[in-house]
């Protein structure tokens, strides 16, 4: 189960990264643009763009290995390991998930960047037409910069 604090990260403003390895097990990652967990705090579903998700998609066909990394710009940040389960387009409601995910962003930018660095850094990445990839999370790494970095949370 994922713990509060952790979903009280994931629901943002967090920068999303998604990473898959290939069959050589060459890395590759891409932003993601917003992301929730289910109701069953295992499963998280994140949103790439359409044209940025065929090669991740490959890979996660190919061996099912997802790390999903997330965290404030302040100083927070997290990383979930899991098991791809599924991807699909993305619908309306993830669209109108993704519009607030980017508001909250935009806003989160706008405390360390003035606003013409700020809005085009949230509000210029392309997310329509987008992929919807949900996966299983088997593992929660704190991430945050300092002596626990890198350590598993039960």
């Amino acid at each position: 189960m994922i713990p509060d604090r952790v979903l009280e990260v994931l629901t943002g403003p967090a920068i999303m990264f998604a990473g898959t390895r290939d069959a050589d097990l060459r890395g590759l990652h891409t932003m993601a643009v917003g992301a929730f967990a289910h109701d069953d705090r295992r499963t998280v579903t994140f949103f790439v763009p359409e044209g940025r998700s065929t090669k991740l998609l490959d890979n996660l066909r190919d061996n099912g290995r997802v790390a999903f990394d997330f965290g404030w710009m302040s100083h927070e940040a997290y990383q979930f390991k899991g098991a791809y389960l599924s991807s699909r387009p993305t619908t309306d409601e993830d669209r109108a998930r993704q519009d607030a995910y980017r508001a909250q962003l935009v806003a989160s930018l706008r405390e360390v960047f003035p606003e013409e660095i700020a809005r085009p850094l949230a509000l210029g990445y392309v997310y329509v037409p987008g992929v919807a990839v949900t996966f299983r999370v088997d593992e929660v790494f704190l991430q945050t910069p300092g002596p626990g970095a890198g350590t598993r949370l039960a």
